[in-house]
């Protein structure tokens, strides 16, 4: 029964992070809650996880023209830099206060997900 389980969060996690919303944070509450992973080992899965996930994410989004090339490569150093920056402090921390963390950021974006008014504009990258 577990198996099935683990499917089903995988095909949740798999089709939320191909919409972009973070697929990752399903697999990890999956990890953490229902197979008692430590909140570090679940992160390393979950990027392994993500990898041909988002290879087939990228692959679709260019075939349909939705990646804005510029914006992107602006953006990727400052996202290479803030990963290092967040394994260097997860090695510093107990696994405990990282779980703590994700928690917290998880319920800001819920909060302010729950209470937005309207969803921002999709930019027409044709």
């Amino acid at each position: 029964m577990s198996w099935v389980i683990a499917v089903v969060a995988s095909v949740i996690a798999g089709f939320v992070s191909a919409l972009g919303l973070g697929g990752g944070g399903i697999l990890i509450l999956y990890l953490t809650l229902f197979l008692d992973m430590g909140q570090k080992q679940a992160g390393g899965i979950n990027l392994i996880f993500f990898l041909p996930i988002a290879a087939v994410s990228i692959f679709i989004h260019v075939k349909n023209k939705m990646i804005d090339y510029k914006f992107a490569l602006k953006c990727a150093p400052f996202g290479i830099a803030g990963a290092f920056l967040g394994v260097w402090v997860a090695g510093m921390l107990s696994p405990r206060w990282v779980g703590k963390a994700f928690a917290v950021l998880v319920l800001i974006l819920g909060i302010k997900e729950l209470f937005s008014k309207t969803p921002p504009k999709e930019k027409d990258t044709e």
